[in-house]
This record gives structure tokens, C-alpha cells and sequence, in this order.
């Protein structure tokens, strides 16, 4: 038998083993070479969104390459550390530290080959399924098949070069173990796991300060959480298994003294795996969560704009241009409008957060006739009126009816003498409350706004578009979708070219774009969540193959003493589970707290419901992998059970 044919004999003996790695890394390569056929394909840069798209899959391709060198490594150490015993025997009958490392070389090698073979298979008989759902999601054309010499060159070096390299660098992890230590393998006695009180409330003290920092500085608040996490696992838990060892009431009952003691082990001995495992889902859950809250600010930023266009006069001398443009614009796409102009002016108010806009009840009457609002009486004097949505009302409790506002810049002080809430943001100024005046004083206020502040004076001409309710978010091929997104394109090249100063929104427009960043965000990101979901399983399943024939030496001992295999597989189960969900819940926890924190700045509506839903789906993908590795675990244990 030749030494090549001894190693793949070795894999194949192995299979079972192997069997999960080989898929997580032809699984890796497939998104690679999937993601590079995207990049390489020769359409995909004629199209603005298109280009856009190949730019964030590109930096995705070396957030793919980084995890997959760190997975294999770590996969790779592993499997060596599980044959240490095969090792020791190997090097009995005569084996060389060269040949030990030509071997394990050799077999990285194979499992490799194998790898990116049936990884980019499995690619090239998914594409057109994969270019035709990208097209879909990020709203371009379809994509056709073509040849992807250039991926196949890319993803066929890259792997080549990184199992070349970990296949060299793991050598390192074969050292010159006497044959005793080796043929011992994992058997030696474990020492009792210590703790540090003082350290897990230091472990404390970081997660409470990543919580109190996250809203002020994310980089201080992810070095503390991560931090903190790593005390929780290698701390904080094995704490709480001690303190549980000693409530004889909990543990002197059916099998939990066995899960219990073990656990205090296991949980030490896999802190760094669950640790990482932790991090990487919780990314993952924020980055779901994230992209899903998004999807839903810009659905209700939709329905809150009660406005198809806005065009914003910041240069008078282009006004009466301007406007005959867009109108011939508007009307060469065939749509039918209703225009009013509005004036107002933005101010800030004391304990108001963000600015207010001032309006005469003569614009006002404008909005109102437009969109069917209530009506108001004249004003006097100080008297004004708060128009204001549910959800401004929300974030800005203190103002009602009958409350005294002060003004700033001009300074005045104001009576609201009435309160009309909408459904609606009614404020031509995007983002602020509205505050209805009387035309005297509203002409007094303006007159008393320096020249050089002239800026905060808001000329802008509402166009209402009768054939646009704004009820229901427009769909890709709806005409607001669509002549939004045009107009939008139109007015940002004027302003480029410096063709016009003045501002043209378009309220479908700027749905769209959000819309087709999101389903960017989505498309881009289902695939690296599914890869990271994939591996993090993996990482669990070798460190249990690892454990293995510890575990059969223990449960074999025990068996004897007449432990049963329906007590062996439920101890067995409540141990595998705590390994598999615990990440879960720590990372669902750490998502909820973080997004809550900067739910704010980023503008985001609730955030609970998308963490909640990202948090079960990964829960629900666990569970699959939770209940096809436990029952293949506790199988090989109950075949050394007496």
C-alpha cells in the first residue's frame, strides 16, 4: 500500500468524523465561488444598484475567506487532538515525526480537494437559481448564464492556498508527545475547574459597561461586551454549576447530580467554543435584526409621508425655472398633480428635543384643504395650535394643549391653545413638529431672523398626486415605485451638474432606494448568517466528537453500576442542549439590549418584534442541528453501555 492510498484509507475509515467538516467546508466554498460568479458577471456593473452590490460582495468574499481560514484551523486542531491515540500507536509500529506530518499533510489535502470539487459543483448547479433570486431581490434585471472562468480561477486558488497553508501550519499542532501522553490521548484526569468570585464580578462590571456605553461609543461597548462574554463563560457559569452542586435538594434528584457535575467541566472545558459561538451568532442575530427593523422604518416612513413630491426653493432666482422643469418632468411621465407652495420657518424650543417649524394659519389652511385635516379658528396674539402625529407625540410627551412654549431664535413665547393630532407627519420639514401661528406674528417672527440665517426659512411646493393614495407601500412595478425612483435620479444629476440648487423628493422615490438597500443588505446577508449558523453548529459537533471517548470511558464506568440507557441518554441530552442553546439565549439577550440602546440614533421604530423573530429563526435552526447531533452522540454512547 502506498502512503498516499494508507491516507485516503484514513479519511475514509474516518468518514463519520469528517463527515460535518467536509460539509461546512464545501458549504464555505459554494457561497465563495456563488458570490464570485455574481462579482464576475459581465452585467452586473451596467446598473448603479448593480455596481453598488458588487462592491459589498466583494468585501463579504473576505469576510468569507478570514472565517473559513479561522474554521478550518480550528476544525483541523480539533480532529488532531481526537487521534492523539492513533498517533501514539502509529508511532509504536515505527512512524517518523515526518511521516506523521506527511500523513496528516496529505489527508488535509484530500479532505480539501474533495471540498472545493463538490463545493463548486454544488455552485454551478445553483447559479441560475442564484442569479435569477439575486436580480429578484435587489430589484436589476435578470442575469444570465455564462462561463465563470474567472470565479472558478479565484475559488480554486484561494482554497488551494488556504488548506496549503493550514495543512502546513497544523503540523505544529503534531509536537514531539511522548508515546505514553499520545496512546493516553484525552483519558488523563481531569483537574477540578477553578473560579474566581472576584473575576466573574469583574465579568459583571464589563457586560454592565458594554450596556451603559453601547449609545455612546460602539467600539468601547463591543471590546466590553465581548470581553465580558469570555468572563461569563469561563467564569460566571462555572460559578453557577458549583453553586448548583450544592443545593442537595436540586441535585440529589434522578440523574441531575451526573449533568450537573459534568457540566461544571464541560462548560470550562468549552468556554472558548461557546464563547465564540456566542459572538458570532449574536453578530449574526444583530445584523438580522438590524436589516429587519430597517425593512420596517421604511415601510412606516412611507405610510408617514402624506406628500408624493416636495421641491425644496433654497435659491429663489431658480424658483419660477425650476418649477416649470419639474412640472414639465411630472407631466412627461403622464401623472396628474395638484401643487401648493408653503413657507414656514424651523426653530428650537426649550426642553423640545430636535427643532419645531412655525406656520401661519394661512399655509396651514393649504395642508389642511389638501390632506382633510381639521380646520382652525383665527388666531390672536400668542395663541397657537400644535399639529403633531401619534408618534411625535410619543417621543415629545410634554406638549399639549394649554402647555406654554418658548421659542428660540427669534425668542417668543407661545399659548397652544389647541392640539390636532394626525396620522400622519404633516410638517412640510421632514422630522419635526408643526406649530400654527397667526400670520401677524408669523410675519413678525421671519422679520426678526438675521440675513445670514436665511437658511432656516422653508420655501417648499407640495405636489399632491390624486392617483397615489400612500396607503400601501408601492411594489417594484407600480408607477409611484417607479417614476419615483426616476425623478429622484433626475433631480440628484441637476444638482450634480449644478444645473439647480433647489431639492426635488420624491416620497416613492425614496422608498425605493430604501427599499432595493435593504433587500441588498438581505440578500448579501442570508447567505453569510446561513454560513455562520453552519459553522458555529460545527464548531459544537467536533468539540463533542473531541469529548467522545471520554465520555464512553465515563458512561461505560457507570453503566456497571447500574446506570440505565434511558438515565444515560437524558443526561446526555440536557448536557448536549446546554452546550447548543446556551449561545442562543446569551446572544438573543445581548441583541435585544444593544439594538434597544441605539434604537435612536439609528432612527429605528420598535425593535423587539425583528430580534425576537431573528433570534427564533436561529433558535428553530439550532434545534435541527441540536436534535441530528444528539441522537447520532448518544447512539455511539449506548453501544458501550453494559
Amino acid at each position: 500500500m502506498s502512503f498516499p492510498q494508507f491516507a485516503f484509507n484514513n479519511v475514509k475509515r474516518n468518514a463519520r468524523a469528517y463527515f460535518a467538516y467536509f460539509l461546512s467546508s464545501c458549504f464555505m466554498v459554494m457561497v465563495f465561488f456563488t458570490y464570485a460568479l455574481f462579482i464576475f458577471h459581465p452585467d452586473i456593473d451596467k446598473t448603479e444598484l448593480g455596481s453598488n452590490v458588487q462592491m459589498v460582495m466583494l468585501i463579504m468574499e473576505y469576510v468569507i475567506y478570514i472565517f473559513a481560514f479561522l474554521f478550518v484551523l480550528y476544525s483541523i486542531g480539533s480532529f488532531l487532538k481526537a487521534r492523539n491515540k492513533e498517533f501514539g500507536l502509529l508511532t509504536i509500529l515505527g512512524a517518523t515525526q515526518g511521516q506523521l506530518s506527511k500523513l496528516v499533510f496529505v489527508e488535509n489535502m484530500i479532505i480539501g480537494a474533495l471540498s472545493i470539487v463538490t463545493g463548486m459543483l454544488a455552485g454551478l448547479l445553483l447559479s441560475k437559481l442564484f442569479l435569477t433570486l439575486s436580480a429578484r431581490m435587489i430589484g436589476i434585471e435578470e442575469l444570465g448564464l455564462y462561463f465563470p472562468a474567472k470565479a472558478i480561477l479565484l475559488t480554486v486558488g484561494a482554497f488551494l492556498l488556504l488548506f496549503l497553508v493550514i495543512s502546513a501550519f497544523t503540523l505544529l499542532f503534531i509536537n514531539q508527545s511522548r508515546v505514553l501522553e499520545l496512546l493516553k490521548g484525552g483519558s488523563k484526569p481531569k483537574k477540578e475547574p477553578k473560579v474566581s468570585v472576584w473575576i466573574s464580578l469583574f465579568g459583571v462590571l464589563l457586560l454592565a459597561a458594554g450596556y451603559v456605553t453601547v449609545d455612546k461609543s460602539l467600539a468601547v461597548a463591543a471590546a466590553t461586551g465581548i470581553a465580558g462574554t469570555y468572563f461569563f463563560f469561563t467564569q460566571i457559569t462555572v460559578l453557577v454549576f458549583r453553586m448548583l452542586k450544592k443545593s442537595r435538594r436540586l441535585t440529589w434528584r434522578g440523574t441531575n447530580l451526573i449533568w450537573i457535575s459534568e457540566m461544571a467541566y464541560k462548560i470550562k472545558d468549552n468556554a472558548v467554543i461557546l464563547f465564540m459561538v456566542t459572538v458570532v451568532t449574536a453578530i449574526c442575530c444583530m445584523a438580522v435584526a438590524f436589516v429587519m427593523s430597517v425593512n420596517v422604518r421604511t415601510q412606516n416612513m412611507y405610510h408617514e409621508d402624506p406628500y408624493p413630491f416636495r421641491y425644496y426653493v433654497s435659491d429663489p432666482a431658480q424658483g419660477e425655472s425650476g418649477l416649470k422643469t419639474v412640472d414639465q418632468k411630472l407631466k412627461e411621465k403622464g401623472i396628474t398633480y395638484e401643487k401648493f407652495k408653503t413657507e414656514s420657518y424651523v426653530a428650537t424650543a426649550s426642553g423640545r428635543k430636535g427643532t419645531v417649524t412655525v406656520m401661519s394659519e394661512e399655509v396651514y389652511k393649504s395642508i389642511a384643504d389638501a390632506l382633510g385635516l381639521e380646520q382652525i379658528d383665527a388666531l390672536d396674539g400668542k395663541q397657537a395650535v400644535l399639529v403633531q402625529s401619534d408618534k411625535e407625540a410619543r417621543n415629545n410627551p410634554d406638549w399639549s394643549a394649554g402647555s406654554s412654549i418658548e421659542l428660540k431664535n427669534p425668542s417668543s413665547g407661545l399659548e397652544v391653545v389647541k392640539e390636532i393630532r394626525t396620522q400622519k407627519e404633516v410638517s412640510p420639514v421632514t422630522g419635526t413638529n408643526l406649530l400654527v401661528v397667526s400670520s401677524a406674528l408669523y410675519d413678525g417672527l421671519v422679520k426678526q431672523i438675521p440675513a445670514d440665517r436665511s437658511y432656516w426659512i422653508y420655501t417648499i411646493y407640495i405636489y399632491m398626486v390624486p392617483d397615489w393614495s400612500g396607503q400601501t407601500p408601492p411594489g417594484r412595478n407600480d408607477k409611484e415605485y417607479k417614476v419615483g425612483l426616476e425623478v429622484e435620479q433626475w433631480a440628484y444629476e441637476r444638482n450634480v451638474s449644478g444645473e439647480s440648487a433647489n431639492l426635488l423628493s420624491s416620497r416613492g422615490g425614496m422608498y425605493a432606494q430604501h427599499e432595493q438597500a435593504t433587500a441588498m443588505m438581505s440578500f448579501v446577508g442570508v447567505f453569510i448568517a446561513s454560513l455562520l449558523s453552519v459553522c458555529s453548529a460545527s464548531f459544537l459537533y467536533f468539540k463533542l466528537h473531541s469529548e467522545l471517548r471520554q465520555d464512553q470511558q465515563i458512561y461505560n464506568a457507570m453503566s456497571k453500576i447500574g446506570l440505565q440507557s434511558g438515565e444515560m441518554g437524558k443526561s446526555s441530552t440536557v448536557q448536549i442542549a446546554v452546550l447548543f442553546f446556551t449561545p442562543i439565549f446569551v446572544s438573543a439577550v445581548q441583541t435585544l439590549v444593544v439594538l434597544n440602546r441605539v434604537r435612536e440614533g439609528f432612527d429605528l421604530d420598535d425593535v423587539n418584534q425583528p430580534v425576537l423573530l431573528a433570534s427564533a429563526a436561529f433558535l428553530v435552526v439550532q434545534a435541527v442541528y441540536f436534535v441530528l447531533v444528539s441522537s447520532r452522540y448518544i447512539q455511539k454512547l449506548k453501544r458501550v453501555m453494559v
